[in-house]
């Protein structure tokens, strides 16, 4: 029984796809030798960041646990960008060579675990998170003094 792949992996191969053809035509659109290596040199998880995503102004990139790690919170609603991890290997092979079995014949992509990656535009830090505890206790205080500053006589 054949396992069904990660509908997120068969679109991330997609896009990648998609931006090796973008960087094939960018290295042979390329007007000088440097600008043609610059382009031919550029991996796929550059080119998904680059161009195929919407990253205008985004710096920084980080896992959701590198963000945690650092007091930030993922803005509600955020979605991941999916880019290619570090290849987990090809133990799948090296088990099937060992049992003395043929070793499948699978895409390029097969051993590469999936990265969900945030933007810093994606993300509250714990300066904004500060900020903001600060902003909304100062809200308050007016509401307390308003309050306050009423002199009413309840009557009962």
């Amino acid at each position: 029984m054949e396992k069904q792949m990660n509908p997120k992996r068969a679109q991330l191969i997609a896009l990648s796809n998609e931006a090796k053809e973008i960087r094939n035509d960018m290295a042979e659109a390329a007007e000088t030798e440097n600008e043609a290596l610059f382009w031919a040199s550029r991996t796929v998880n550059y080119m998904l960041l680059n161009h195929m995503y919407d990253t205008e102004g985004a710096e920084e990139f980080n896992t959701f646990k590198q963000w945690k790690e650092q007091g930030a919170t993922i803005k509600k609603g955020s979605k991941a960008f999916l880019v290619w991890g570090q290849p987990i290997g090809k133990q799948r092979a090296q088990e099937a060579q060992q049992k003395g079995q043929e070793a499948p014949e699978e895409d390029e992509y097969r051993f590469f675990p999936i990265c969900y990656l945030f933007s810093d535009k994606q993300v509250i830090t714990a300066e904004e998170l500060a900020q903001e505890k600060q902003q909304a206790s100062k809200v308050e205080e007016p509401k307390v003094n308003f309050i306050q500053s009423v002199n009413l006589d309840i009557v009962i």
